[in-house]
Parts: C-alpha cells; sequence; structure tokens
C-alpha cells in the first residue's frame, strides 16, 4: 500500500487518535489522587482511634482484675464470725485508706523506662441491716473502688460484695 494514499493516512490517523484518547488526562489523575488521600487519611484515623479504644480497655481490665483481687480477699480471709468478734482485718468497718494499686505497666519498645500507670483503691465496708421481722444475719456489704486517670480523663472501676458470717 502507497503511503501517500488517503486510506493509509485515515487509518494511521485513527490509531493515532485511539492511543491519544488511551491515557488519563491531568485532571483525573489529581481526582483519583485526592480519593486515594482521603482513604488513607480515613483509614489512618480509624486505626489510632481503634489503638486508643484498645488502651482504654486494658487499663479498664487491669483496673477490674485490681478490684477483683480485693473482693475475692475479702471474701475468702477468715474466719468471719462477727458474733464471736472475729472480723478479719480487711472487714473492718468503715472507709480504709487510699492503697496505691499497678493498674498497668506499659512496656516501652525503645528500652527506655516503662510507663506504669496507676490508680488508687479505696475498700468500704458496712453491716448490712436486716429486713424488718429477720434475725440478724451478720452480714456485711463491702465496695471496692479503683480511680486512675489516663489521657487527663478519670476513670473509675466498682465492684460490690456480701459476706455472711461463717457459722
Amino acid at each position: 500500500m502507497n503511503r501517500s494514499s488517503p486510506i493509509a493516512t485515515r487509518s494511521r490517523g485513527r490509531v493515532l487518535k485511539v492511543c491519544r484518547n488511551a491515557g488519563f488526562t491531568f485532571a483525573e489523575i489529581v481526582v483519583s489522587v485526592a480519593i486515594l488521600g482521603m482513604m488513607s487519611g480515613g483509614s489512618i484515623w480509624a486505626l489510632a482511634q481503634a489503638n486508643n479504644y484498645a488502651s482504654v480497655a486494658r487499663l479498664y481490665t487491669g483496673a477490674e482484675n485490681q478490684a477483683q483481687n480485693k473482693i475475692d480477699e475479702i471474701l475468702s480471709e477468715g474466719p468471719f464470725n462477727p458474733q464471736n468478734s472475729q472480723v478479719p482485718a480487711v472487714l473492718t468497718l468503715g472507709q480504709h485508706a487510699p492503697v496505691t494499686v499497678q493498674v498497668y505497666n506499659e512496656p516501652n519498645p525503645a528500652g527506655g523506662t516503662p510507663r506504669i500507670i496507676t490508680g488508687q483503691l479505696v475498700t468500704t465496708v458496712s453491716p448490712v441491716p436486716p429486713p424488718p421481722g429477720f434475725p440478724n444475719l451478720n452480714m456485711y456489704a463491702a465496695t471496692v473502688v479503683v480511680t486512675y486517670t489516663f489521657r487527663n480523663k478519670n476513670y473509675r472501676v466498682q465492684f460490690n460484695a456480701l459476706r455472711a458470717s461463717d457459722s
């Protein structure tokens, strides 16, 4: 076929025109980069929030463990018989002095000093009055409260228990 014929020129022109339309325009590239940027920004924000929620939940679990340990001590310390003046020290009536407890020990991956999160544990013990017309059951109610601060926000965990006389 002769290169100067109109058919060859038209066919070459069509091929070139198809090739020119096969690429992306600058505006399309800018829009796609903007969409990808918003998606990645949203993903990073979501991962940061998930990490924050995990940290708060981990500390809350640590505080619950400290409170549960104190409740277990209250329920298992014995003998407990108030009518015979056999009351363990953990069941002394009134509000006990605050005790500093370790809520979580956060290791430092860079090899520095670990960050220790502490809280205050307060135990309050009070007698449970019997219902009208019933004999005294010698029951004590114990409330254990653990308070701590994380990222300038205060948290509080409270557990309650009842303890009846052993005899």
